[in-house]
């Protein structure tokens, strides 16, 4: 206590004064801000996220206070609740050309399901009249309807069978639609809800007259919703695809910044630290049980315990993937906007090639700790050494000696790798600045003025030095990278002449340096030059990510000169890019969980592979050449679609909303139907049914819970200002207001959230229209008007009736399991990695032959070339981040017999993952060999001569994507590898190489660009070729291998046993 302990401590021994009270509150006070700082930066809450809510908790609140309004209740009726619920459904929060593309989608589909539902109507009423009385010997009309004007007939079967047939088809049709094109999620949830609406109240119809009444105030209702949702995402806080792009664009560098600093502590902790890892403490145990530890380590996959640096490297680098997917994803969008600002859509692309190019050499640096492990596994430090006087390289004394030698080296790179990652951090701020999107300091204002043109003099002059945001500041960088890349020049000749690497004699064998023998000398040769190699990696790397930064700067820079970033404009897509937009919204396009609501909930990603990937050749059908065989293939097509999976999931839905239609169309229950409002749980069924298994779990789960919480806010909502009107409407407000916290924040919830929202305006909703209008009008559609606390559990009864189908028809008739889902995907991933592949190997080659022709220009074979190796790699990190996302959600699925092989799965990804980064890394180090400093005729030569030795011993070879290809294959279709397939080998290309020209690869050419180039090179490839052994073991662990061997037991006769065991004869 506090304040006691103060009155203790209390000199006098009075009563304390209110000066003593004070300060014994400080304390506390002090605690609780701390208390709630922490909560308010745990929660993620800002500005822009405030905002959004408000904004998407307005729509809804401004649609249930219009319905107060006696003009706007006469017009909607018993319809009014759907105004607030198309306003959630439209999801205002998205960004303006998402938003603009999906609403244009929404009241395509409604109109089009308007028609439809016109038609059916019509065919209902025909059948009635084919099978009723006439009108004036028949049963009279019921009075009252759903709407004014709609007056509903007695029950015919016949029209209730034309309206489920309808029904039937709309929904199946839809929702094939929908699992086929993933940006037409919310339009097809909006037609569905259309769509059931109207075919259930259709059969009930006796006239065209009452059908279309229906009908045009149904419409209507749904378009009033539209136009509340626009005007709200166009005047309240707007937002566009722009703003989230450049925000995820400021984002994005500010982790190129923690990531650059995160490799800088990681390389100098290598100076203390065991490079190498240490393997898991053994045990105090017996030398029995010692041996038996010993040999179950040496079985098992080897591991070590990385540092924590290398942890945060790993991390810093993952969330770079992440954010270069998204900033690609959303770029597309922002390019088709039309848009007030001062980047064009051009600019912006080119900004974001700018910022993958500085991401490369990153990533390249975080495979140092892998390097440093698979070095540790070759010498079999991995496991707590034995005295071993066979291999002494295993020993700890060999595992301390090369620790040292690294250590040392660390030490003498400290000082210029510490430099240059400063400024590069500068740099990167410096473009932050530049670009407007982090505001300059007040003083750094009025320090560099509105003169963008000013020296390195102009600052100087002022006694001040040149920072980020300063005129001039790309010639501190550029100077700070050159003086770098002298200073390496003096550390590799220093650690070559320590090492005995200065002399030509040392790549001789037979040196006069070979006092410990031949082999001994080589094996020292060997050690050195993977040495020199990985120091020569480092240095390119770290000086390739600050000519990357270089580049980004005088990119910001020249925006600046050319007065861009000092007025906005008008920025119009031309009519090619809308064309393109037009033609990409028709496709099938990579989706998001903007797009894609339930791949969300499934953590899935929809990322179009290619129609390489997806049609094959016909084995048995020769290509058509006369009229009547290019019918037949029509014929054909048709037959493919129904078998389609996209076909088999919109039967699913159908069958599951026809579960529950079905009582709307029988004569005893059709009444029981209306009254009870199931229309609402075939509506839940169309919005929950997901494509998987394990998405169905989660989210039946999820949505029960939703419901149900959102029952009970209703009863708060409604008895917190007990009922009344204004009360009731500003509670609706600030309850939506937090509902949409989790749609924002946890993406994996938002169908939850909406469903939640949804419920609680179909009670409270329901519940202010049936007091504006009345009980009896309320009542005229069918549906008994009942109290809150009754209509509250009735609506959470019918949605969990809704989940329930769903769930069941996810499962039947036999289950779409995430797991077969992550599998398929896993194979196209390794299909996008062959694809990558071929892309790098055909850029490595154009580059050594030099016919990659001018990179300005668009129609070269080389722009184009780094056109599509661009969009592949931004489709792989994606579907990996999704992989990654939706293996863990396995979790949620049964499981019947086995265990799911989940950690191979994960292996699996990862090594995909590693694999594509070393191949970026190839492909970027390559770009080096055909830029010929003119300057320095000497370098030129050499590069010359290399390229001229490389292309004679054909260092390039499309072995890997072949090899990945089949693997991609057998991961698809769960076929089994073929026998003894091996990865390809690690081309030697420097043995190739000094046995074609000794010369070529002397340390006195390690200063050489180029050098350093085929040093990345090297590595990257020897890392690629240890990833594909442990990627074909893997796949083989999952899909198994065709096995060819017998094995002779008895030299008797002719019985013969396989590996498995099973007994055969030798026929």
């Amino acid at each position: 206590m506090p304040a006691l302990d103060h009155i203790k401590r209390s000199p006098t021994g009075d009563s304390p004064t209110d000066e003593d009270r004070s300060q014994a509150a400080e304390p506390q006070q002090s605690r609780q801000s701390s208390v709630l700082r922490r909560l308010w930066q745990r929660s993620g809450l800002n500005a822009g996220i405030l905002a959004m809510m408000f904004k998407g908790a307005l729509a809804p609140t401004i649609a249930i206070a219009l319905y107060q309004s006696t003009e706007f209740a006469e017009t909607y009726v018993t319809l009014g609740y759907l105004v607030a619920i198309m306003s959630i459904l439209s999801f205002v929060v998205m960004p303006r050309a998402k938003f603009v593309q999906t609403m244009l989608f929404n009241i395509i589909g409604i109109c089009i399901g308007f028609c439809i539902a016109l038609l059916s109507i019509y065919c209902s009423v025909q059948a009635r009249a084919h099978t009723s009385p006439s009108p004036s010997t028949g049963p009279k009309s019921s009075s009252g309807g759903p709407s004014p004007g709609a007056a509903v007939a007695p029950y015919n079967s016949s029209a209730s069978a034309v309206c489920a047939i309808w029904l039937f088809f709309n929904i199946y049709l839809s929702n094939t639609l929908r699992a086929s094109r993933p940006q037409l999620q919310f339009p097809v949830i909006m037609y569905s809800i259309f769509t059931n609406v109207a075919s259930t109240y259709a059969p009930q119809f006796a006239t065209m007259t009452q059908g279309i009444a229906f009908a045009r105030r149904l419409i209507e209702a749904f378009l009033t919703g539209f136009a509340i949702a626009i005007g709200v995402s166009f005047l309240v806080f707007p937002l566009t695809s722009r703003t989230v792009v450049f925000k995820t664009t400021t984002g994005y560098i500010g982790a190129l910044r923690g990531a650059l600093k995160a490799q800088v502590k990681y390389l100098q902790s290598l100076e203390d630290k065991d490079a190498f890892g240490s393997p898991p403490p053994l045990a105090e145990a017996t030398k029995i049980e010692h041996e038996k530890l010993h040999i179950l380590q040496k079985e098992k996959e080897p591991s070590l315990k990385p540092s924590e640096e290398a942890k945060a490297l790993k991390a810093a680098v993952a969330s770079l993937g992440e954010l270069h997917g998204k900033v690609t994803g959303d770029l597309a969008f922002a390019k088709r906007e039309i848009a007030y600002g001062m980047l064009d859509a051009s600019e912006i692309s080119e900004l974001i090639k700018l910022l993958r190019q500085v991401m490369v050499p990153i990533i390249g640096m975080n495979s140092i700790a892998d390097i440093f492990t698979r070095v540790a596994e070759r010498r079999g430090w991995t496991v707590h050494a034995d005295d071993d006087t066979e291999h002494p390289e295993r020993s700890e004394e060999a595992k301390n000696e090369e620790k040292e030698q690294w250590s040392e080296i660390m030490r003498t790179l400290h000082r210029p790798f510490e430099t240059l990652t400063g400024v590069m951090d500068q740099g990167l701020h410096h473009a932050l600045l530049t670009l407007d999107f982090e505001k300059k300091p007040k003083e750094q204002r009025h320090k560099t003025g509105p003169d963008t043109h000013g020296s390195m003099a102009d600052v100087e002059a002022n006694g001040e030095a040149i920072g980020p945001g300063d005129a001039g500041f790309a010639k501190v960088l550029s100077a700070k990278i050159d003086q770098f890349y002298e200073q390496r020049k003096v550390t590799l000749d220093t650690w070559c002449r320590q090492n005995g690497m200065n002399l030509p004699a040392v790549h001789h064998q037979g040196s006069q340096h070979s006092q410990p023998g031949p082999g001994m000398e080589f094996t020292e040769h060997q050690r050195n030059q993977r040495r020199l190699y990985l120091i020569l990696y480092m240095e390119f790397l770290l000086w390739s990510t600050g000519r990357a930064v270089l580049d980004l700067v005088v990119f910001a820079d020249r925006k600046a000169e050319q007065g861009i970033l000092k007025k906005r404009r008008l920025i119009v897509p031309g009519m090619k890019r809308v064309k393109k937009w037009i033609s990409a919204a028709l496709k099938t396009e990579d989706s998001s969980a903007d797009h894609a609501p339930d791949t969300s909930e499934s953590a899935g990603i929809n990322i179009v592979i290619g129609d390489a990937y997806q049609k094959s050749k016909d084995p048995e059908h020769l290509p058509p050449t006369t009229a009547w065989q290019r019918f037949g293939n029509i014929i054909r097509m048709i037959s493919r679609i129904l078998g389609s999976q996209q076909s088999a999931f919109g039967f699913r839905v159908a069958c599951a909303t026809l579960s529950i239609g079905i009582v709307a169309f029988l004569r005893a229950t059709q009444v029981f139907f209306v009254q009870q409002r199931l229309v609402w749980a075939m509506i839940m069924v169309a919005i929950g049914m997901t494509v998987t298994a394990g998405a169905g779990v989660f989210g039946f789960i999820g949505r029960i819970a939703g419901t149900t919480i959102a029952m009970c806010t209703s009863y708060l909502i409604w008895y917190i200002v007990d009922g009344k009107t204004p009360g009731v409407i500003v509670l609706i407000f600030l309850f939506t207001f937090c509902e949409f916290y989790f749609v924002l924040k946890y993406p994996r919830f938002i169908v939850i959230a909406l469903i939640s929202m949804v419920t609680q305006v179909l009670i409270v909703g329901y519940e202010l229209q049936v007091r504006k209008v009345g009980v009896q009008v309320a009542q005229s559609s069918g549906q008994p008007a009942y109290p809150l606390y009754e209509l509250a559990p009735y609506r959470l009864a019918c949605v969990s009736g809704g989940m329930l189908v769903a769930f069941i028809w996810t499962f039947f008739p036999y289950p779409l399991t995430a797991r077969s889902q992550l599998r398929k995907d896993l194979g196209a991933s390794l299909y996008l990695l062959a694809n990558f592949y071929s892309c790098v190997h055909t850029t490595v080659r154009m580059r050594l032959s030099g016919s990659e022709g001018n990179p300005d220009d668009k129609h070269s074979p080389g722009r184009r070339l780094d056109k599509a190796r661009a969009k592949v790699f931004t489709k792989e990190l994606a579907l990996l981040s999704g992989l990654r996302q939706h293996s863990a959600f396995t979790a949620w699925e049964p499981t019947f017999g086995g265990k799911f092989p989940r950690q191979t799965y994960d292996k699996i990804i990862q090594e995909v993952q590693n694999i594509l980064n070393y191949m970026a890394l190839i492909s970027y180090a390559s770009n080096i060999l055909h830029h010929k400093d003119e300057g320095d005729a000497e370098q030129a030569s050499w590069l010359l001569t290399f390229g001229r030795l490389v292309r004679s011993v054909n260092v390039t070879s499309q072995e890997l994507t072949s090899t990945l290809a089949l693997l991609s294959a057998s991961v698809t279709n769960g076929n089994p590898l073929p026998p003894y397939l091996q990865a390809p080998e690690p081309y030697q290309l420097s043995q190739k190489l000094e046995a074609i020209d000794a010369d070529i690869l002397h340390v006195s050419h390690i200063t050489e660009p180029g050098y350093a180039a085929f040093a990345v090179m090297q590595i990257a490839s020897s890392l690629i070729s240890d990833d594909m052994h442990k990627l074909i073991n893997n796949v083989k662990s999952l899909v198994g291998e065709v096995d060819f061997s017998f094995h002779v037991i008895s030299s008797s006769n002719d019985s013969l046993i396989t590996d498995d065991g099973v007994k055969g004869k030798l026929e």
